[in-house]
């Protein structure tokens, strides 16, 4: 037929094509998503490590290769000469005028994000005050930069903006000129595999939110944010919710188990108030970030802490379906608790740790990392080995099916 052609070329035609769907690709990094169990490769996080082990960002634009080569310090320092001077005006627009201010991120939403002031600039006479929270962006500049990371800032981070000034109807729109060295994140890899995504900076404990019922507690979900946290060299808790609804005795098994590992639990009830007290000391005077499946009761428990929040938090049902929580928390959000804060994280339900890889994992295990040394083989992953000290002991009930089970899943997931 004229203008159609064959898949086979002995018929003149063009060459076969591969099929459009292919059985076991999908994206994500779980098992279920990759053929032949094979865990991701390894990516670009958008960090250096010096001779110190010091960590720092490393900015570099996509087609400037000299920049990389110069030392950290000189090349930090060019590229905030190059953000504040505008010596690239030519190309990416010229410097932007007005006042420059100090701030947090409170929430970081597609394209932009939200910063809260410390002190409020001297704006000029006539111009429209400011507003609590600013909506700020990107300048272009910083755009051409490749970060290497899900998203330049994160709830909690200091950054430094320029505010233009805008008269009568305007909407303020700061512009994002600086961004702090953090004292802490917390984060994991991004369900793309391809990139790191911080969840909440400067943070100085991790808060995992569980419920007792409804949904159901999972062990193995509180073991990926355990090691995350401790990963990230972060102090962490266990905040065990909807205790109202009775303690099943699998549940009070566990707890035995992270109470030997010396992790702190405190058991409330939003809709009691039971715990509240407890959990209040908790976060006093701290920055701490809440983070848990869907449906464990965060945004319930965040509401009854600070009842002025009540009116802007959306607390959400468990789907009578699928036994899981809806998502009401659609972006991290920062909140001032007495002299404490909280940084709501949203309900997720993949968690992979950033800052480990399989021959690491072990570390994070306290009752793995005291038994290893008796293992036969040096480089025993502790999964299948003949003659591992670990599954003997698994066996022996010294070491619980389910936290070795976390291990294994993990060990599967994390890149090599």
């Amino acid at each position: 037929m004229a203008g159609r052609r064959h898949s086979n070329p002995e018929q003149g035609g063009g060459r076969s094509q591969k099929p459009k769907h292919v059985r076991g690709f999908a994206r994500g990094h779980g098992m279920h998503h990759r053929p032949g169990g094979g865990a991701p490769k390894s990516f670009g996080s958008g960090r250096l490590r010096d001779n110190h082990e010091h960590r720092e960002r490393s900015y570099r634009r996509f087609d400037d290769e000299k920049l990389a080569d110069l030392p950290a310090e000189q090349r930090q320092a060019t590229l905030r000469a190059r953000l504040e001077s505008g010596d690239d005006a030519n190309i990416f627009g010229a410097p932007i005028q007005g006042p420059r201010a100090r701030g947090t991120v409170v929430e970081v939403r597609k394209g932009h994000f939200l910063t809260e002031l410390r002190e409020a600039p001297e704006m000029p006479p006539g111009t429209t005050p400011l507003p609590e929270y600013l909506h700020t962006v990107l300048r272009g500049t910083l755009e051409q930069f490749d970060r290497g990371l899900a998203s330049l800032v994160a709830s909690g981070d200091e950054v430094e903006v320029v505010v233009p000034p805008v008269h009568g109807d305007e909407t303020y729109e700061a512009v994002l000129t600086r961004v702090f060295p953090r004292t802490s994140e917390f984060r994991r890899l991004h369900p793309s595999g391809r990139s790191i995504q911080t969840i909440a900076a400067n943070v100085q404990q991790v808060l995992v939110v569980a419920s007792a019922a409804e949904p159901l507690f999972r062990p193995g979900f509180v073991d990926r944010l355990h090691v995350c946290a401790l990963s990230c060299d972060l102090p962490i808790a266990l905040v065990l919710n909807k205790t109202d609804l009775g303690v099943p005795e699998d549940v009070e098994e566990m707890l035995a188990v992270y109470a030997k590992l010396g992790l702190p639990i405190v058991r409330t009830s939003a809709e009691t108030g039971a715990g509240l007290d407890g959990l209040r000391k908790l976060v006093s005077g701290k920055r701490s970030v809440f983070c848990g499946h869907s449906g464990v009761g965060k945004s319930s428990l965040l509401a009854a802490l600070e009842p002025d929040f009540d009116g802007y938090i959306t607390v959400g049902e468990v789907s009578t379906y699928t036994s899981k929580g809806t998502h009401t928390t659609t972006h991290a959000r920062l909140y001032h608790v007495d002299d404490g804060e909280l940084i709501d994280a949203p309900g997720v339900r993949e968690f992979t740790p950033a800052d480990t890889d399989r021959k690491n994992l072990w570390a994070w295990f306290p009752e793995i990392a005291g038994r290893r040394a008796g293992c036969n083989f040096s480089d025993c992953t502790h999964t299948v080995e003949k003659g591992c000290a670990i599954l003997a002991a698994v066996e022996a009930g010294e070491i619980h099916s389910r936290r070795h089970e976390s291990y294994v899943r993990m060990y599967q997931t994390l890149p090599v």
